[in-house]
């Protein structure tokens, strides 16, 4: 295990305690199995990205770790309106020394800044609003390509916005070149995945 795993974890328990579980569940394996699943994808489109935007990226790692292990990132910014969230992902980059990554406090849709952004990732989707709505007045280059996890697990209090199927999460996304689209059962709830372009 990578050492800076177990100082992130002490850092997290030393300033949010209370949080403790939500960490946890961060690292939890299905967690980890769904980057695995999203990191191997994007190989697949054999596309090299330098600069990413995660959409409410929650604590960060380890995601960007998998993807500064798979490509030679000059800038990632973590974009979540949770202000722990970004404060931990701040600190955890420090330990990692990931001096490409930046956060920002704020909801993804009110985010403006996107200019040379070659990847979106959202891997909770449930959270948040539809794709378009999220883009809306961002200028993304043309060949940026977005890659979209959500699941149908209705019945969680703060899952506002759940699909039941890929095909379904294909049609919000509103993307037009579909590069991959899957499914993953995971025992008690199904993950799906969409990776594309507009």
């Amino acid at each position: 295990m990578d050492e800076r795993y177990s100082e992130c974890l002490g850092w997290f328990y030393r300033k949010h305690p209370d949080k403790i579980k939500d960490y946890i569940q961060s690292i939890s394996p299905k967690q980890l199995w769904c980057k695995k699943w999203l990191i191997r994808k994007l190989i697949d489109t054999d596309i090299e990205f330098k600069n990413i935007h995660l959409y409410g990226g929650w604590y960060g790692y380890p995601l960007i770790d998998y993807l500064n292990k798979t490509y030679k990132i000059k800038s990632l910014i973590n974009i979540d309106c949770d202000s722990v969230a970004t404060s931990v992902c701040y600190n955890f980059k420090n330990i990692f020394e990931h001096h490409f990554v930046k956060t920002v406090t704020k909801d993804v849709k009110d985010y403006q800044k996107c200019l040379d952004i070659d990847l979106v990732i959202n891997t909770s989707s449930e959270h948040m609003h539809d794709l378009p709505k999220l883009v809306k007045n961002k200028f993304y280059a043309k060949n940026c390509v977005f890659a979209l996890q959500s699941n149908n697990m209705f019945d969680v209090d703060d899952h506002n916005n759940c699909v039941s199927s890929k095909e379904e999460l294909i049609e919000k996304s509103g993307l037009n070149k579909i590069l991959y689209a899957g499914t993953q059962n995971m025992e008690t709830y199904s993950r799906f995945m969409v990776i594309g372009l507009f």
